[in-house]
């Protein structure tokens, strides 16, 4: 599943829960990552505590996971762990990663996936074949997979949040937690907040402009997903907040919107055109001022670290005078 896809399709479920065997415990809710929604996600502060084996965790779907030692050998299901994953722990530890994590279009670590294996469509046979010793799925994975790799004894955790840039910081806090590794975590959480914090100074005191991320699918992102922090940390206003998560909308609610700005990630040439030139847009701001950019998708579509360069992009292209950092 594609990453702009993907984040339509997990719902808002649960914060994560972890009960850890003398462990830190990222994620409850009461740690970094719980922002304001206004555009300043929770500041970062280092655990000063070691990660012991064995580890017994909850995952976001509420099942118990049990990890006997620090893991060396890690299946990751999802594009976003993929990513997480190379900042967390070297090349050699990982056994598998998505197909998508090859393809530049949708992904930031193309270099440094080439070489592992790689997965489309996850089955458990394909899984279990490389031997982890901790499988890292989401939500949207057939649950018949996930309990056959339960079967043959190996640790795995479901993710289900991705909705928002302080869900990608819980995620990689726990996803630290679980390779050992929270000290670098908390390091990839810091990079991140500086990254945006940086753009966020640069744009204050600039105009606010209407913004609508609308996708050749004909969906439109509202509060609560990624695009919406996207378009907030980079001095915009999300014109479709109204609506609450990803949507579909008609000619006649864009028309309503009225956005300044449209983006979108489609790697379709012919979509631009086809909005500049449709007459039930015309009277549309972003139409009549050919406001219409196409963000990076490996960029706009990140549940990663990565997903700063989708504020960065962002702000570039609504805050063109200004001195975006990068």
């Amino acid at each position: 599943m594609k990453k702009r896809v993907w984040i339509a399709a997990v719902s808002v479920a649960s914060v994560i829960a972890l009960a850890g065997c003398g462990t830190a415990q990222p994620g409850n809710g009461t740690g970094a990552g719980k922002g304001t929604g206004n555009g300043t996600h929770g500041q970062t502060s280092a655990s000063g505590s070691a990660v012991s084996f064995p580890l017994t965790v909850t995952d976001e779907a509420g099942h118990k996971v049990t990890i006997p030692k620090k893991p060396t050998h890690i299946a990751s299901t999802t594009e976003g762990t993929d990513e997480i994953l190379s900042g967390l722990v070297p090349k050699s530890e990982i056994a598998l990663v998505t197909t998508d994590a090859t393809q530049p279009e949708y992904s930031n670590i193309v270099s440094f996936a080439k070489g592992i294996p790689a997965i489309g469509n996850v089955t458990a046979e394909q899984v279990i074949a490389v031997h982890p010793d901790l499988v890292l799925m989401a939500s949207y994975n057939t649950p018949g997979v996930v309990n056959q790799i339960e079967q043959a004894g190996i640790p795995v955790y479901e993710f289900t949040n991705f909705n928002s840039i302080d869900d990608i910081e819980k995620n990689i806090k726990v996803l630290g937690t679980l390779v050992g590794e929270e000290g670098k975590a908390d390091q990839l959480v810091s990079m991140m907040e500086q990254k945006i914090q940086a753009v966020q100074n640069a744009v204050k005191g600039e105009p606010k402009p209407t913004v609508l991320d609308y996708s050749s699918y004909g969906f439109a992102g509202g509060s609560g997903t990624t695009v919406n922090d996207i378009i907030t940390d980079a001095g915009g206003t999300n014109a479709a907040a109204n609506l609450q998560g990803w949507a579909k909308v008609t000619d006649e609610e864009i028309v309503k919107m009225n956005p300044d700005v449209i983006i979108d990630s489609s790697d379709d040439a012919a979509f631009k055109q086809k909005l500049l030139h449709d007459p039930a847009l015309k009277t549309v701001n972003a139409i009549r001022n050919k406001q219409i950019y196409i963000i990076p998708g490996a960029d706009l579509g990140s549940v990663s670290q990565y997903i700063y360069k989708a504020v960065e992009d962002v702000a570039k292209d609504l805050h063109p005078s200004a001195n975006i950092p990068t």
